[in-house]
């Protein structure tokens, strides 16, 4: 076998760099820390770097920082950045800076106890901070103690190291010492750390060396291969981390890693070691910005470390032990002990570079396959051309069948070779490009319009089922009962050649891309999935695509069947080298993304509503608070961002508004959203970040606030109109009535002036006309009676009945007329006519007649119709105690009780029998015309007299 003399390291780590072309502030780094945010903050010697994934923010004295000489970082527990600095000691929070005056020393160490006092190292010696003060301390009682370093272990007590003193650790708030100088000696220590894993042990970086203490022994660390070292750290397995003056180290039980400019780390000073929430490794140098170590997992080979040509297109176990044979558009290579070296094959030929296929027989043969530079094969050492020099050939893939039979598909059909008979049978003509052999006989051939099953060398037949028919057929693999064939547009089809169902895979699912190149089954059972846009795993048990829990994979694109495990690796050729994944390493813990809200601007309408203006922003804690906004201030902007420091390129978002909005949005990778012209309600705002895998974060970032109505929609308003349209209508209501009332009072004072008129006129008529006609009758009555003989007694006695009629009409007309009179209609005339009436009726008779009345208000007036029953019931009244009583005296009187007229007349005669007087006209009477008045007329009698009691309400 020819093999040149060009070689290079074997693999190529995965680091991923920043430094001031990608917004770095400065490429000189002396601290790195972590915000709740999980935003990086980076010390530099040139200012101050906040890092999202994405971007940075740059800081320093120009935004009122003391230096930009930046020594240490640490937060506190109120959430401030402490910052030192040559100059001292500076607090960084939302924006703003506050330098500590009379400390202009330079300020190293910063670290924040668990009771929230943060320590720090000035001039070689301690001081803490509480409050606004920083006061110099001893640990050791010593005043000429040299501290030398402070560090926070993972249960963040601090430690510290005193040259010739020992080791101490801080717990509540007090200094105990852990090792003395006896066992520590004159070590100049530079950085500590605590182990996370093991108890009582705790490693030194020291100017002669690393040191590690365990059970009280101090004893040096790794001296064959570490001379100095400048920073350490631990990973999240245990492994140790050391930067030193020339690269970092990485050191497990099993291995250690030197990791320098020739396999993808930096030759510069490693300053700082920093693992975040997420347990991604940054490595701090001086001079070179920052890396982050993406992952162990897998390694890359490219041209940096030998390939001539990046694109590789078949991989196979070489014919030597630990060989892996790599075929590329410019050679072929073989990686063996950690190296990469060319293997010639012995053609002038160009195109016999350019290897599309390599496949490795049972008799350890090595076939390749090459794109317009023949079919060759290798066999003991030495290569020879196998397809008669015809250059138009180009081989896609290789197969061995059960009965040794090797066939061969090109882009002029497929063929096969029968080595023991020397014989080459054409078996099909199609553009062939994979091959699988599924059972006795029975062999699949891939196309570029769908995929055919070949039954004993001869019967071909296409399998016609979707969506397979018309696909072109990149790559197949036999799983069981089941084949897949990976596509170039529709993703991976699952055909069960047992019961014919078919069941597809595309992005929809998970897939990376719908373009799948290759397929292979480990020896672990996972299914491995090269597509043009990355790699999956598949899971056979149901052919689920396994979510990626480590998501430092890279994103390649993978070439045709190029994909071999080899020693619990697996090697995947792609455009950009070969990835070598170790399938034996653990799975990485999942990391999750972390979200929150950066600021909300609230935008007003203006009155045209047609324009927009910056009202207010709100940030930091007051988003933590309900925010209350007036109607006009109705356009929200909420910035929002999410970190995932472990591939911030996949984050994407989806977010809605609770009071307008029920579903989230798609995924999208806005880190804003606008919300316009909101009604006035309670909104909430919620947001989560989740990765391109599906990995969503842990929490939702929420932003709540009210938009208050305008006071026409408010409530209290809405009911004050309702009350204020109730009182409107009952006010108009009453103006209504009042002026019906008014209306009605008017027509009746009319219509009483008119019956005051009518009754005045009528009772003056009356009296003249009647008075005259009976003063007449009676004159006349007397003439005639002159004129009639006195004996004549029956002339004499008619003459006389008229007189007596006539007499008896003109007192029934009195009382007529005295009714008629509008000025009698008051209380007063009425119970003098009464009284009046009892005197006149009682005179000349053995009954003594009393009165009394106590009426205040004796002009109230009163109706005609009540006027004149009351008179008619109390003149039969007395006519019937003057007939009937047979009483000595008759007492008559009357009081007025708020509105309620009360009379009565009351005799002390012989009384009467109620029930039968009941039959009687005058008492019926008498109870009619009170009923008329509704008044209340009692009426009581025994042999003790008679009472008649009338009250009438007005």
């Amino acid at each position: 076998m020819l093999i040149s003399g060009i070689e290079g390291f074997a693999q190529r780590y995965n680091f991923e760099q920043y430094d001031i072309r990608d917004g770095l502030v400065q490429s000189q780094v002396t601290a790195i820390t972590q915000d709740k945010e999980r935003r990086l903050w980076i010390a530099t010697l040139g200012g101050l770097s906040c890092f999202n994934g994405n971007q940075f923010i740059n800081m320093g004295k120009t935004n009122g920082l003391n230096s930009n000489f930046i020594l240490s970082l640490a937060l506190d527990q109120q959430v401030n950045l402490l910052i030192g600095t040559e100059r001292g000691l500076s607090t960084y929070k939302e924006g703003r800076f506050h330098n500590f005056k009379g400390k202009n020393d330079w300020v190293d160490r910063l670290n924040t106890s668990p009771s929230g006092i943060v320590y720090g190292i000035s001039g070689k010696n301690v001081f803490k901070l509480n409050g606004p003060k920083a006061e110099h301390i001893s640990i050791t009682g010593d005043t000429s103690e040299i501290v030398t370093t402070l560090k926070t272990d993972h249960k963040h007590q601090i430690w510290a190291t005193v040259f010739r003193h020992g080791l101490y650790y801080l717990k509540a708030e007090k200094w105990h010492q852990k090792l003395r100088y006896e066992e520590l000696g004159d070590l100049i220590i530079t950085d500590m750390m605590v182990d996370q894993f093991e108890k009582d042990k705790v490693w030194f970086l020291t100017t002669t060396g690393v040191f590690v203490t365990e059970n009280g022994t101090v004893k040096p660390a790794y001296a064959d291969i570490i001379k100095k070292a400048t920073a350490i750290n631990q990973d999240e397995r245990g492994n140790i981390w050391l930067g030193t003056n020339r690269g970092a180290w990485y050191i497990s039980k099993h291995q250690r890693i030197h990791f320098n400019a020739q396999n993808g780390f930096t030759d510069n000073v490693v300053s700082q070691i920093f693992r975040d929430a997420e347990n991604n490794i940054w490595l701090g140098t001086d001079g070179s910005g920052i890396f982050k170590f993406n992952s162990k997992n897998y390694v890359t080979f490219d041209e940096s470390q030998g390939l001539q040509n990046s694109i590789v297109m078949s991989i196979i176990n070489g014919p030597g032990p630990d060989e892996i044979w790599l075929g590329t558009y410019d050679g072929l290579f073989v990686h063996k002990n950690n190296q990469i070296k060319r293997i010639n094959i012995p053609s002038e030929n160009e195109d016999t570079k350019r290897i599309n296929f390599l496949f490795k027989d049972s008799s350890h043969n090595i076939w390749i396959g090459t794109v317009g530079g023949g079919l060759w094969i290798y066999s003991k050492g030495t290569f020879k051309r196998v397809d008669g020099g015809n250059s138009a050939i180009t081989s896609n893939a290789i197969m061995e069948d059960r009965y040794k039979n090797i066939w061969i598909s090109t882009n002029l059909g497929c063929f096969m070779l029968m080595p023991k008979a020397g014989k080459i049978q054409w078996i099909s003509k199609n553009f062939e490009t994979s091959l699988l052999e599924i059972g006795n006989n029975l062999i699949i051939t891939g196309t570029q319009n769908g995929a055919y099953l070949i039954r004993n060398k001869k019967d071909i037949k296409p399998l016609n089922f979707k969506p397979l028919a018309g696909s072109s057929i990149l790559s197949m693999l036999k799983y069981g009962s089941y084949v897949l064939f990976g596509t170039a547009d529709n993703g991976v089809i699952i055909w069960n050649f047992s019961t014919g169902k078919i069941k597809q895979l595309s992005t929809k699912d998970g897939l990376s891309s719908d373009h799948v190149y290759s397929l292979l089954l480990d020896k672990k059972g996972v299914i491995w999935i090269g597509t043009g846009r990355g790699i999956n795993k598949l899971n056979p048990k149901d052919f689920s695509i396994t979510t990626n829990t480590n998501e430092n994979v890279p994103l390649v694109e993978c070439n045709q069947n190029a994909i071999l495990e080899s020693n619990g690796k697996i090697w995947i050729g792609t455009t950009k080298g070969v990835v070598v994944y170790d399938n034996n390493t653990e799975t990485a813990t999942l990391n999750r993304p972390y979200i929150f809200i950066n600021s909300a601007s609230i935008l007003a309408q203006n009155k045209k509503g047609t324009q927009n203006n910056l009202q207010v922003t709100y940030k930091g804690h007051e988003l933590n608070q309900k925010v209350k906004l007036t109607y006009q201030h109705n356009h929200l902007n909420i910035n929002f961002t999410g970190i995932y420091l472990t591939n911030p390129k996949s984050v994407l978002y989806k977010y809605r508004l609770i009071g307008l909005d029920d579903k989230y949005s798609p995924l999208n990778g806005n880190t804003s959203v606008n919300y316009t012209a909101l009604p006035p309600g309670q909104y909430s705002f919620q947001v989560k970040a989740v990765t391109s895998s599906g990995i969503s974060s842990l929490h939702t970032a929420t932003f709540n606030f009210e938009i208050t109505p305008p006071y026409y929609q408010t409530t209290i308003f809405k009911v004050f109109i309702i009350v204020l349209i109730l009182l409107l209508i009952l006010f108009s209501v009453y103006v209504i009535l009042n002026l019906n009332e008014r209306k009605r009072k008017l027509r009746l004072k009319i219509k009483l002036e008119e019956q005051f008129k009518i009754r005045k006129q009528t009772a003056e008529d009356f009296h003249d006309d009647l008075g005259n006609k009976l003063t007449r009758i009676s004159v006349l009555s007397e003439v005639l009676s002159s004129m009639t003989d006195e004996n004549d007694l029956e002339k004499r006695s008619i003459i006389q009945k008229i007189k007596t009629n006539v007499n008896e009409l003109y007192t029934g007309t009195k009382d007529i007329l005295w009714s008629l009179d509008p000025k009698h209609d008051t209380i007063g005339e009425l119970l003098n006519y009464i009284k009046e009436f009892g005197y006149e009726m009682f005179n000349d008779t053995p009954i003594h007649f009393e009165e009394e009345t106590t009426i205040n208000d004796s002009d109230k007036r009163l109706s005609l119709e009540m006027s004149r029953n009351i008179l008619m019931i109390f003149k039969e009244a007395i006519n019937n105690a003057l007939k009937y009583s047979n009483a000595d005296c008759i007492n008559f009187t009357a009081k007025m009780n708020d509105n309620l007229l009360e009379i009565t007349l009351t005799d002390n005669g012989r009384g009467f029998n109620l029930e039968s007087a009941k039959n009687g006209h005058g008492m019926n009477n008498m109870q009619v015309r009170a009923s008329r008045i509704k008044g209340n007329l009692n009426i009581t009698s025994n042999h003790n007299g008679t009472t008649i009691a009338l009250s009438v309400k007005f």
